[in-house]
């Protein structure tokens, strides 16, 4: 008997030609926007900053002077790990906002992050806590490496404890990319059928590993496959772009260079940054929109085999292949049935319609 997540390749691709297809720009665009915060979603990204500082001044144009040095740091450290917590938080609003999306075939950004995204401050709590423990064990990596140095004892034994604690860094990485990766593809629906927090969706999502522990290991293990020729893939056509947009990119920049550098080198500088900006955030759209049929491909993957080990979660039955029993693959728009919607705005069968779902669900 062969896996679901074997059985259910081909069928992913159908249904996600069904909301990908006939090609609609505004569809793709708000798809594209969704998935540039939810594609990380599965791994809560981890930072370490290692700012080394000597001792006296530093010269930075008068810029920063001593005595400033300090303050000027912990504002820029505050300031990114501000913005990646709120990128954060936002990405777990959009997890909801993309499976809605997935089952409805319509993107419906501001309706159903204001309606999730309580739920997705529980997720965001839930994911840091999950990760929180690996975060600890890098810093505990860093300054096992950096107390005998400090202290005199030599690089040798900073290096003795880094490589014996290596080990327990990648399995905390495997645990916790598991975790995060079956919260959001597996979990994140269950909350949406239920109507319940992150550890209540965990409750009902367990027996089913434990049962069917190998259907599982086989979504993990290709799952991994896919999404490693997939993301090859992406990162070919985003290398292919930036070589292409470069050259325009560059052409701007040196034309500027040669009419203003003997009048104004602030505007060459000028006109440096700006094109560099709109050079990245040009990347930044087309990476989005690459990524639209691949992350599709990969949830519309895990909600099928999910709906084949839980019949009860099917949240795209109404979206299956007809061979399948389903409808061959809806067009954006269409609803019904069950896991799907009547008109866009409630939900039918076991599901709650918007007006019983305020947003605040159940514990975490």
């Amino acid at each position: 008997m062969s896996l679901h997540a074997v059985d259910e390749l081909d069928d992913a691709i159908d249904v996600t030609k069904g909301l990908l297809l006939p090609f609609d720009l505004r569809h793709w665009l708000k798809l594209a926007l969704v998935v540039l915060f939810v594609s990380g979603g599965a791994r809560f990204p981890s930072y370490a900053f290692n700012f080394a500082q000597p001792s006296g001044t530093v010269d930075a144009g008068g810029i920063v002077e001593e005595g400033l040095l300090l303050p000027a740091v912990i504002a820029l450290v505050a300031l990114v790990v501000g913005f990646f917590l709120l990128f954060g938080v936002v990405g777990a609003a959009m997890e909801f906002v993309f499976v809605e999306a997935l089952v409805s075939g319509e993107v419906r950004i501001r309706r159903h992050f204001r309606e999730y995204w309580r739920r997705g401050l529980r997720l965001f709590g839930f994911r840091l806590a999950v990760t929180l423990p690996m975060l600890l064990v890098v810093v505990g990596l860093v300054a096992a490496f950096l107390f005998p140095v400090l202290a005199g004892n030599g690089v040798e034994l900073g290096l003795i404890l880094l490589l014996a604690a290596i080990p327990l860094l990648f399995v905390l990485a495997f645990v916790v990319g598991i975790v995060n990766g079956f919260t959001s593809v597996f979990v994140v629906p269950v909350m949406l059928a239920d109507d319940c927090g992150v550890l209540d969706g965990w409750r009902t999502l367990w027996p089913s590993i434990t049962d069917e522990t190998v259907e599982y290991i086989g979504f993990a293990v290709i799952n991994y496959v896919i999404r490693l020729v997939s993301g090859t893939a992406a990162a070919m056509v985003l290398g292919v772009t930036a070589l292409v947009l470069l050259l325009p990119a560059a052409l701007v920049v040196f034309a500027v260079a040669e009419v203003l550098s003997a009048t104004s080198g602030l505007l060459v500088a000028a006109t440096f940054v700006v094109v560099g900006t709109v050079y990245v955030a040009a990347l930044f759209a087309v990476w989005a929109v690459v990524l639209v049929p691949v992350e599709s491909y990969h949830r519309y993957h895990a909600l099928l085999v999910l709906g084949d080990i839980l019949p009860g979660y099917d949240l795209v039955a109404d979206r299956r292949p007809s061979d399948a029993g389903g409808s061959g693959g809806a067009t954006p728009g269409d609803g019904g049935g069950p896991g799907g919607f009547d008109d866009g705005d409630g939900f039918e069968g076991d599901r709650p319609t918007d007006g019983a779902d305020d947003g605040s669900p159940g514990p975490v």
